[in-house]
């Protein structure tokens, strides 16, 4: 598969003001095709984040959050790993972000946010994969115990993967449970984005 540009989700008509207190903003497909890479739910999303891929006639395209847009994914992503879609398609219903804040970035792994809730950042710069494989189950599930050396992920940096491994530094605690998943799977990243809100159990 090749890979195109870059596209922008479609903000969905009457889907209301991304910063209206208590609104939902629906996030569609672009084109026809293939949709991966979905954000499971729980996850931030930002204007001019990766939020997935659209194939088309074996093209990848990155998909892109607009710059009106930007809150929580609702719901289930797809089911499948590919999923086919078509033009309008609603692919992201966004919740209010409900005081959540973004660290500055830089701050290292396991650096605490502005508003008290412990993010857990990215330890390299790289392409961060929630799954192992293809088909297995995510890593960094919403709702799974972490300790000291609990594999989150998978850093690819020049076809080359590292496993990101859970470390109780910087204010983070021993024990955590993940609350939210802030990147997509198979988004780009820079050393010390934010990766996951977790939260002591």
């Amino acid at each position: 598969m090749s890979h195109g540009s870059s596209l922008e989700l479609v903000l969905c008509s009457g889907a209301g003001s991304a910063s209206g207190e208590g609104a939902r903003i629906q996030l569609c497909s672009p084109g026809v095709g293939w949709f991966s890479g979905a954000l499971a739910a729980g996850s931030l999303l930002s204007p001019g984040q990766a939020a997935g891929v659209l194939t088309t006639l074996a093209v990848g395209t990155r998909l892109l959050v607009p710059e009106e847009a930007r809150g929580i994914v609702q719901g289930s992503p797809p089911r499948r790993l590919r999923e086919p879609v078509q033009y309008g398609q609603v692919l992201y219903e966004l919740g209010p972000l409900a005081g959540l804040h973004e660290n500055a970035p830089g701050a290292g792994p396991g650096a605490e946010s502005h508003d008290g809730e412990l993010i857990f950042r990215s330890p390299q710069a790289g392409r961060f994969y929630h799954r192992s494989a293809p088909g297995e189950p995510a890593l960094c599930a919403v709702g799974r115990e972490l300790e000291q050396g609990t594999p989150i992920g998978l850093i690819e940096v020049m076809k080359t993967f590292t496993q990101v491994f859970y470390r109780p530094e910087r204010g983070l605690p021993a024990r955590a449970k993940i609350v939210r998943v802030l990147v997509p799977d198979g988004a780009d990243v820079e050393e010390g984005a934010p990766l996951l809100v977790v939260s002591a159990p």
